[in-house]
Formats: C-alpha cells, sequence, structure tokens
C-alpha cells in the first residue's frame, strides 16, 4: 500500500477527488466560508479531523479542528474546500456523522445552547431543521439524492442522552417513526427508495433491534444470538449492514442482512468489527480489531474481508463511508493522538 506525506495531500487529495467525476454536480465552492480558517486553501492540515461521508462525485465531508480551536464540518472537492461557519461539536465531545448527497449538501449539526441541532448546508448556506415536538435537540445521520434526511431527535445530555427517537427530517418538519416497543431509537441511514435503517429499543427493557423501515412499517431484523443489534446502512438494493452482540454477549460483528438473512462478516485476527456502510456493488466498509489490539479500516467484498492498514506512524483507523466507485473516506488516530481524515482509492490510503 503506497502513503502519503502531509505536504503532497493537497495536490494528490483535489486530483483523486477529480478523477473521472465530470458532471454538473453541485458543490459547495460557491459557499466557502469569509472565515476561512488560516491554514493552506487546499488541505485540512488540522491535528483533528475525520471523514464521515463521501458522495458518488468524489466530495468528502466530514469534520475538522480550525485555526482557531474550533469544529466546524468540510467538504472537499476537486474545485476547493468549504468550511462551515458553525461550530458542529462541543470541544471534547465527539462528533458522530456527518452525510453528503450527489448534489453536493451537505447533512449532520451544529453547537446550540446547551447541545446540537439538526442542520442541512446547502451551497454553504446552513439551513435548520425542525425538531419532533416536546424535544430540545437533534441530529442528521444521512441524506439521499431527494433530499430526505435521517438522524435522532432527543432530549438531555448530548452522549447520554435521556430520550431519542428515529426522526425523518426536512425543512417542512420531522416525523416520528416511532420503536420496536420500547422508548428510544435512531435512524441512521436512508436509501434513495425511502427505505430507512437504525435502531429501536423493544420492549424488553435494555434490548434493541436493527431495523428496517418501509411502506410505513418497522422491520425487526434480529440478531446473531445476543440480546442487541443496530444498523448504520442501506444501498439501492436493500442490502443492510451493522453490527450486533453474539450469543456470548461480549464479542460484537459487522452483519450484512439481505432478503431476511443475517451474515458474521468476521473481524480481522481480533474479536470486534463494525460495518458502517455499503455500496450498490456491494462492497461494504468498516473497522475491525486486528489480533494485536487496534482497530483497523477494512473492505469486505465477496465474503472477503481485507485489511486497508493505518497510514505510518499511526496503528488505528476507522472506514467509515464508501462511493460506488470504491472511494472511502474515514479517519486514523497517530501516536501522539492526533485523528486525521483519510481518502483511500485503488489501493493507496491518502491524509486530507
Amino acid at each position: 500500500m503506497k502513503r502519503y506525506s502531509v505536504l503532497s495531500v493537497g495536490i494528490f487529495a483535489l486530483l483523486f477527488l477529480s478523477c473521472d467525476k465530470n458532471s454538473d454536480v453541485v458543490v459547495l465552492d460557491s459557499g466557502i466560508s469569509n472565515r476561512t480558517p488560516p491554514h493552506a486553501p487546499n488541505t485540512l492540515n488540522s491535528s483533528f479531523s475525520r471523514g464521515f461521508g463521501i458522495n458518488n462525485f468524489g466530495v468528502v465531508t466530514g469534520c475538522v479542528r480550525n485555526g482557531y480551536g474550533q469544529i466546524v464540518a468540510f467538504a472537499l472537492s476537486h474545485q476547493g474546500i468549504w468550511f462551515s461557519d458553525e461550530t458542529v461539536a462541543p470541544e471534547g465531545i465527539p462528533t458522530i456523522r456527518f452525510s453528503v448527497n450527489d448534489k453536493g449538501h451537505v447533512a449532520g449539526q451544529r453547537v446550540v445552547p446547551g447541545g446540537i441541532a439538526p442542520v442541512v448546508w446547502k451551497n454553504g448556506q446552513a439551513y435548520d431543521l425542525p425538531l419532533l415536538p416536546g424535544y430540545e435537540f437533534g441530529e442528521v445521520f444521512d441524506i439521499n439524492n431527494k433530499g430526505q434526511m435521517v438522524g435522532e431527535s432527543l432530549n438531555g445530555n448530548y452522549v447520554s442522552p435521556t430520550e431519542n427517537r428515529p426522526t425523518v427530517f426536512s425543512l417542512e418538519g420531522a416525523t416520528d417513526l416511532g420503536t420496536l416497543g420500547g422508548n428510544i431509537g435512531a435512524a441512521v441511514g436512508i436509501n434513495e427508495k425511502g427505505e430507512i435503517v437504525g435502531w429501536a429499543e423493544t420492549s424488553t427493557p435494555g434490548q434493541t433491534r436493527a431495523f428496517l423501515y418501509k411502506d410505513g412499517v418497522m422491520k425487526d431484523l434480529g440478531t446473531l444470538g445476543g440480546p442487541w443489534s443496530n444498523a448504520t446502512a442501506i444501498n439501492n438494493k436493500s442490502e443492510i449492514v451493522g453490527r450486533t452482540v453474539l450469543a456470548d454477549g461480549v464479542s460484537i460483528r459487522g452483519f450484512l442482512w439481505v432478503n431476511g438473512q443475517m451474515t458474521n462478516i468476521g473481524t480481522l485476527g481480533g474479536n470486534s468489527s463494525v460495518a458502517q456502510d455499503i455500496n450498490d456493488r456491494g462492497e461494504i466498509v468498516g473497522f475491525s480489531r486486528i489480533s494485536s489490539g487496534p482497530f483497523h479500516a477494512f473492505i469486505y467484498s465477496d465474503g472477503v474481508m481485507t485489511d486497508l492498514g493505518a497510514l505510518l506512524p499511526g496503528n488505528d483507523s476507522r472506514a467509515i463511508s464508501i462511493n460506488n466507485d470504491g472511494d472511502v473516506t474515514g479517519y486514523y488516530t497517530h501516536p501522539n493522538g492526533s485523528v486525521h481524515a483519510f481518502l483511500y482509492r485503488n489501493g493507496e490510503m491518502i491524509e486530507l
């Protein structure tokens, strides 16, 4: 695997993102912030960044600490980098996920007094999204090309909410999808057909299940023997991925769910794995513990899990999103504690 230094990132990242991406896709160059952070305009160049989403035109989105110490959203395309004016995470609190559709619209959250609010950026302009009645905060996990967005509305602490509900967001309003008999849940992924996946509590306290929401009905996808599961993504063939605990109640495995059958996708030698995303070719990305302990990003295809490694000298990496060309984004951790977004393409991992 080839790896590149930070000094070469700007040129390589922009070249890679522009290859074979001829389209009238709307990118975020018109919305580049007037408060551009004081670092090079063609690289994130930060001690903290995470890649969370990549669309079919190679636009990468995620979060980054800018030169002012704020955590903001970014979108990196062949036309440049956009940074949000809005702060998206309180200092010391991890961001969960941002997503970008093929129109270049970025969905996620921004900081508001006491918590976070769901937001979508269109051409650099932030639009706050309505919450479910009675809820204070919320966040968006995924957006499709029709602009349908899913996530959760919540009350209480951002990290450990006292209440949270799976929610469909739009500029016009919010819809509660319900649960599987319990009180809490979250909607995490949506495809172009409007099929939604996530997790929801059952009528048995403490048990949660991955679900598929289709035609107004929430379906329990089951587990691989343990008490809980959650779904993270669904492609346009209705193939679903996520993670579940095994019958021993300890071991966690990424799963692939197809036509009612949940399959354990295994690990890279350690005792846990998480499947985060799946493209329309059925390629799955996520992360798994290796035998020596750290997590490594992987691609799973045709029953084989391939270790993507980590940019040296890092030893921990996580793949979060994959597009239909097989481009992957995620982040890796340096031994000094810094975290860096990456792009993986054609066997090469590049720091962004």
